[in-house]
Formats: structure tokens, C-alpha cells, sequence
């Protein structure tokens, strides 16, 4: 074994488990909740509006999936850095992190320019598809526009972000978020209101100060990279295309952006049938998307934390200390989940008002968080199944666990608890109402709530077989080593 170097980041493979997964996790969370706090800002205040704030607060939230599935992808090809970097820190290979790193800048450059050329092309098209009311059409498009360039410079960040993260260093990342956010913080009442020389923006204010925190943020992150972290920048030999390089990356990344990509047209299709209901109806699945967001991030954070103590541990063949720390993760997340759940249920219609005073949103986000509450608490064991698959680098049961949950659970459950299913010509027949109707029946008044219940029961069944695929142990051998 090659000596020692000194690395930025924490030594995962020893040391205090416990100590060392809350120095890794208490930044993600915040880094989490600075990254909520972008949408919670921009809807706090275009909800301030006052007559247009229902359709500000509508086109901020029906953008937010959209905007999700268009940049899957590469959300999902950054997960294979954080597993890579991680285990071959373990292992003390530091000429595989820079190869790892320069092969990434190639990757990442070929998605953006497809990304952005893509978006462009059919985002019209889209915009029909997901029955965007014609009130809101033209500022639906403006506002995306707008976004899809800041997504260009997250997508620097989040890179530095994952192998930052492999390094056992999350306090860097966490420092570039909180400067962004302050950034976007600052310039949303300034743009969105007009303040001074500063014209009137409204949406269109939220998305220019969205843009410059993400391209101050990506300056921030590459400054960052040669600063704190030498040891993985890459020359100019490891930007050149290594193709067993490349197939290792993609071996993980691609089970993980698929999964990524289905989960995020899963929820662009969920937001047809919420546009379908109106502006009321999508400004309240806006809300209990940022608020959930929000309420799941110790999960997000400690499920982070995790995936990086797993590949460290593996990249060390110290599978029973990788085991001890998936025990300890779950003892972290379970307290934190139930609490959370528990002021979601009791809290849920004096948040909604919190972002807008109109009292038909009040009561539908309180009926919401009723049930979202529990929803978010099971998917938040989930997330601690999918940081062990992820930190192994065994990404294609995190892929198989979401489409199932999405695709198969939750998107037909909506379809047949709002009655919706029997519009299809398939299911008009006397034998299919009499079996549909009886379900539909309970949310007849609010046939919208069923968005609620499927989130519900398909998270629970999802987080079974979750555990049930973890207990086979196939993630326990280190990616690269295969």
C-alpha cells in the first residue's frame, strides 16, 4: 500500500463513527436548508404581490419540477463523484481522484451543452404538456428561461460539491451556499419590487437574483477547488478521455440519473394533474413542496453524510465499520423525523399561511400536511437506504426503488383516489366504475387530497423493500474494485 498523503476533508475509515457523521452531516444540513431557502425566499416574497400573488407564487412552484427533471441528469452524475472520490481516498489512491475529476469536467461539459440546447428547444412543447393555465404561460416561460442558465453554474457547484464531499470535506460546500443564498436573499425584495433605479421585476425578479447567487456561487466553488483541495485537480493527461475511467463513472451515474430523471418526470406528470386544478391547487403543492423540502433535510443531510463514511469504509475494505455506521445513521435520523412529523401534523395550516393569506390555500395545506407529515417521515428511513446504495456504489436499487415508488405506486393511486382514471375510455365501462367509484369516493370533495394519499402509501411500501434489498448485503463490495 502507497504511504499516506495529506488530504483535505476527514479520514472516514477511522475514528469516532458517530462524531465523524455529525461533522459531515451538520454542514450538508445546512447547505440543505441554505438551498431551501432559495425557493422559500422567492415564494415569501412573490407572495407579497398582492393580486398577482397567487400566479407568481403558482409559476415559481410549477417550475420548481420541471426545472428538477431537466437537470436530473446531472444531478445524477455527481453522485458517482462523491463515491468514487470517496472510496479511492479510502483505498489511498490519490491519482484516481484526479482522474476521476478530469473525466467529470469532460462529462459535465457535454451535458451542459446538450442541457441548455435541449431545454430551449421543446420547452413550449412542455409547457403544454403540463397543462400550464393560460394566465400564467407567458411568465412560466420567462421566469424558466431565466433559471435554466443559473442551472449551468449549479451544476459547477454541485460538482465541487460531490467531490468535496468524497473527501469528507462538507463544510466548504456549505460555506458557498450560505453566500449565495445571502446573495439571492438580498437581491429578491430588490428586483421583485423594484427598489430605487431598480425596475419592477416581479417573477422575473426572482429569477435574475437566482442567477447571479448560482454565478457568484460557481466562481466561489472553483476558487475553492484549487484552494482547498489541490490534491484532485486535474492536469491536462487526466482531461483527456480514459475510457475504463469513463465506464467506471458511468457504471454508477447512469442507474442514478435514471432513477433521477423517472423520479422527476414522475413528479413533471404529478404536475400536470395539479395544473389541471388551478392556480389554488398549485400554489398549495408549492408550498408543501417547499416546506417538505425543508422538513426533510436532516435526513438528506445525515443520508449525505453517509454515502461518504460508506465509500470511505469500503474503499478500506472495512465493510463491518461501513455496517456499524448505517445502525448509528438510523438512530440519528429516526428522532429528528418523528419530531419534524409531528409539527408538520399539528402545524401544517399556520405554515401555509405563512407564504400567503388566502384562505381556501390555508385549509387545503392544512388537510395536506395531515398527511404529507407521515408521507415525508418513512421517506426519510428511505433516504438513509439510499445513501448506503449510493456510497457503495450500487446506484441501480436506488433506480429501481424510485420508479416502482413513482411509477407503479403513486402516479396510478392519484389517477384512481381523485376519480380521474374513470376520464380514460378504458375505464368507463359499468365493471370499472363499480370497482373505481368505491375508492374515489372518500376524497370526492377534494379529489386533489389523493396526491397526499398515494405520497403516503407508496413511500411506506418503498421504504420496506428498501430495507429489504439493503438486508442482502450485495452493496457491501466497493465499486472500485470491480
Amino acid at each position: 500500500m502507497p504511504p499516506k498523503k495529506s488530504t483535505s476533508g476527514i479520514d472516514l475509515s477511522s475514528g469516532n463513527i458517530l462524531k465523524n457523521l455529525v461533522k459531515l452531516s451538520l454542514p450538508i444540513m445546512l447547505s440543505n436548508f441554505f438551498q431551501t431557502f432559495y425557493n422559500l425566499t422567492d415564494a415569501f416574497w412573490l407572495g407579497k404581490l398582492g393580486d398577482s400573488a397567487r400566479n407568481a407564487v403558482a409559476v415559481a412552484g410549477m417550475t420548481f419540477p420541471l426545472i428538477f427533471f431537466l437537470t436530473s441528469f446531472g444531478f445524477g452524475f455527481v453522485i458517482a463523484g462523491t463515491t468514487l472520490v470517496a472510496q479511492y481516498k479510502g483505498a489511498h489512491q490519490y491519482e484516481k481522484m484526479k482522474e476521476v475529476v478530469g473525466q467529470f469536467i469532460i462529462i459535465m461539459s457535454l451535458f451542459a451543452a446538450i442541457f441548455l440546447s435541449a431545454s430551449f428547444i421543446f420547452i413550449d412543447d412542455i409547457l403544454r404538456l403540463l397543462n400550464t393555465p393560460e394566465v400564467i404561460l407567458v411568465e412560466a416561460k420567462q421566469y424558466i428561461s431565466v433559471i435554466l442558465f443559473g442551472m449551468l453554474f449549479m451544476f459547477v457547484f454541485i460538482s465541487y460539491q460531490s467531490f468535496s464531499h468524497g473527501l469528507g470535506d462538507t463544510v466548504s460546500p456549505m460555506k458557498i451556499q450560505f453566500v449565495s443564498v445571502l446573495i439571492n436573499v438580498i437581491l429578491d425584495p430588490l428586483l421583485i419590487f423594484g427598489i430605487g433605479f431598480l425596475p419592477k421585476l416581479e417573477i422575473l425578479g426572482a429569477a435574475y437574483a437566482t442567477l447571479i447567487a448560482r454565478f457568484i456561487g460557481a466562481g466561489v466553488a472553483i476558487y475553492f477547488l484549487f484552494k482547498k483541495s489541490p490534491q484532485i485537480v486535474p492536469k491536462l493527461k487526466h482531461i483527456i478521455p480514459n475510457p475504463p475511467v469513463l465506464k467506471k463513472i458511468l457504471s454508477i451515474s447512469i442507474p442514478a440519473s435514471l432513477g433521477q430523471s423517472m423520479t422527476s418526470f414522475g413528479i413533471l406528470f404529478l404536475q400536470g394533474f395539479v395544473n389541471s386544478y388551478g392556480t389554488m391547487v398549485i400554489s398549495v403543492y408549492a408550498i408543501g413542496s417547499r416546506i417538505r423540502s425543508f422538513f426533510m433535510m436532516p435526513a438528506m443531510g445525515i443520508s449525505n453524510g453517509l454515502a461518504a463514511v460508506i465509500g470511505q469504509n469500503l474503499g478500506a475494505q472495512k465493510v463491518k465499520r461501513a455496517e456499524h455506521s448505517v445502525g448509528i445513521a438510523l438512530k440519528l435520523v429516526m428522532p429528528i423525523m418523528i419530531c419534524g412529523c409531528i409539527v408538520l401534523f399539528l402545524f401544517g395550516g399556520t405554515l401555509t399561511s405563512i407564504f400567503i393569506q388566502d384562505a381556501a390555500v390555508i385549509e387545503a395545506g392544512r388537510r395536506m400536511f395531515k398527511v404529507m407529515s407521515i408521507a415525508s417521515c418513512t421517506f426519510g428511513l428511505m433516504f438513509v437506504m439510499f445513501g448506503v446504495f449510493n456510497g457503495s456504489g450500487h446506484t441501480k436499487p436506488t433506480m429501481y426503488i424510485n420508479i416502482f415508488r413513482l411509477w407503479l405506486l403513486r402516479i396510478p393511486l392519484v389517477y384512481i383516489l381523485s376519480g380521474k382514471i374513470m376520464e380514460f375510455g378504458l375505464f368507463q365501462t359499468d365493471f370499472w366504475k363499480n370497482i373505481l367509484t368505491p375508492l374515489s369516493q372518500p376524497l370526492a370533495a377534494h379529489p386533489y387530497d389523493s396526491l397526499w394519499w398515494s405520497m403516503l402509501v407508496s413511500n411506506v411500501i418503498a421504504t420496506i423493500v428498501a430495507f429489504f434489498v439493503y438486508s442482502r448485503g450485495t452493496w457491501k463490495k466497493a465499486k472500485i474494485n470491480q
